[in-house]
C-alpha cells in the first residue's frame, strides 16, 4: 500500500494528531499550541460578553468594556493564531518544531535526527482504557491499543523512527515492527498470538494494578491533579471577580 492509502487507514484519533500538509509534510501539534488554543477560546467567549455588555451600557461602564473588548480581540487573535508544530522530515531524516503566527514569520528549529526519536505505546494511568503516543517528549491520546500500534508502526515505516509498545508486557517495552515487516499495520503481533485470546491491554492493566497503586510516588505517570490543569483553568476567575467588585463599585457611585 501506498503512504497516502496507509494514512487513510489510520483511526480518527490518529489522523486528528498527525496532520497531513497539502505538500506531503507530516507534522503534529505540541502541547504549547494547544494550551495557547485553550486561551484563546476562553479569551473568545470572554469577549462576546464584553462587546454585548459595551453595546447594552453606556457611561464609563461602555468605555471601561470598550477598552476590554479592544485588548480580548488582540488577544484571541494572537492565540488563536500561535502555531508549533513537530514536523517528521523524511526527507532530512530529522525532526524539527516549526512556529508561526497564522502562518507568518515561520522558523524552525532542528530537534534532532529521526532515528534518534522514539514512538512509544503507552498506557495511561489515570484510565482504564485508552492509549497514548509518546514522541519526542510529546504525549498524544489516540485510542484504543490496536488504534495506537498502527500509528507508531506507521511512523516507523515512513519516518524511521523506532517504535516500542510498553503496554503488552508492561512495564517493558516490545519493538513494533513496520508494515511491510509484519505484512499489515493490523496485523496481530506475535505476543499477542501468544497470549491467546486474551488482550494485552487487559493483561497489562491487571498487572498494572497488582503491581503498583496508580497514586503511588515511584509511579511513572503523574496523575492529573500533579499536572495542575485545572488550576491552570481556574486562573481567570479571580480577575473576572476583581473586575466584578470594580463594576460593582462604579455603579453603585452616586447612590444608585
Amino acid at each position: 500500500m501506498s503512504q497516502q492509502a496507509d494514512y487513510l487507514a489510520l483511526s480518527k484519533g490518529a489522523r486528528m494528531h498527525l496532520k497531513r500538509t497539502s505538500d506531503n509534510q507530516f507534522y503534529f501539534r505540541t502541547s504549547g499550541q494547544v494550551k495557547w488554543i485553550i486561551w484563546g477560546v476562553i479569551a473568545l467567549v470572554c469577549l462576546l460578553g464584553s462587546l454585548l455588555m459595551s453595546v447594552v451600557l453606556d457611561g464609563i461602564e461602555q468605555f471601561f468594556y470598550i477598552g476590554t473588548s479592544v485588548f480580548l480581540i488582540f488577544f484571541t487573535a494572537f492565540a488563536l493564531g500561535v502555531r508549533r508544530h513537530l514536523v517528521l522530515d523524511a526527507a532530512g531524516r530529522a525532526i524539527q518544531l516549526e512556529k508561526s503566527w497564522w502562518g507568518l514569520g515561520r522558523s524552525v528549529q532542528p530537534q534532532g535526527a529521526l532515528a534518534n526519536q522514539r514512538a512509544v505505546v503507552a498506557p495511561i494511568a489515570e484510565l482504564s482504557e485508552g492509549c497514548l503516543l509518546e514522541i519526542a517528549g510529546q504525549k498524544y491520546t489516540i485510542g484504543s491499543l490496536d488504534e495506537t500500534r498502527q500509528l507508531a508502526r506507521f511512523i516507523h515505516q515512513y519516518f524511521a523512527v523506532p517504535a516500542f509498545d510498553r503496554v503488552s508486557q508492561w512495564p517493558e517495552e516490545i519493538e513494533l515492527q513496520s508494515q511491510r515487516e509484519t505484512g499489515s499495520l493490523n496485523d496481530a503481533d506475535p505476543e499477542k498470538v501468544a497470549h491467546g485470546s486474551k488482550s494485552p491491554l487487559a493483561d497489562s492493566r491487571a498487572e498494572y494494578e497488582s503491581s503498583a497503586s496508580i497514586t503511588d510516588a515511584q509511579t511513572k505517570y503523574a496523575s492529573v491533579w500533579d499536572q495542575r490543569i485545572f488550576l491552570k483553568l481556574a486562573l481567570p476567575f479571580p480577575v473576572f471577580l476583581v473586575l466584578g467588585v470594580i463594576l460593582s463599585l462604579l455603579a453603585n457611585k452616586g447612590g444608585v
